[in-house]
């Protein structure tokens, strides 16, 4: 018995990411994968507190929330300063509904003025 091949859907949110070769959301059924979400600033807690004002508003696109949020992955520069927004980060998280989360510290991200980067995979 053949199984019709997954349909994938890649939808693109900047006009800049062709250059790069990559979509801001790929698309399998309900499975959304959201690719990851560079942000900067002054210090962590702005860098936290826009990344995840770009990620809710990502997910609201398709109707979402981070209640459909299964699984995070965040990549930092500085893993000690990321954990003292650990406050910040819940207050994205409705009612304590947490997914699966990795935190990796790395050397440097795609441009250099990023701190963090978080990637999300959702399901409606």
């Amino acid at each position: 018995m053949q199984t019709a091949p997954t349909k994938i859907t890649r939808h693109t949110i900047n006009s800049w990411e062709s250059d790069i070769g990559y979509a801001a959301v790929a698309q399998t059924g309900n499975t959304y994968h959201i690719s990851g979400v560079t942000c900067g600033g002054a210090n962590y807690q702005e860098a936290v507190s826009v990344c995840y004002k770009e990620l809710g508003g990502i997910l609201a696109r398709y109707q979402l929330t981070s209640q459909n949020v299964i699984k995070e992955n965040i990549y930092a520069l500085d893993i000690e300063a990321l954990q003292q927004q650990i406050p910040e980060r819940k207050t994205f998280y409705v009612n304590g509904q947490f997914p699966a989360a990795t935190w990796v510290q790395v050397s440097r991200l795609y441009s250099p003025e990023h701190l963090i980067e978080i990637e999300l995979i959702a399901v409606k």
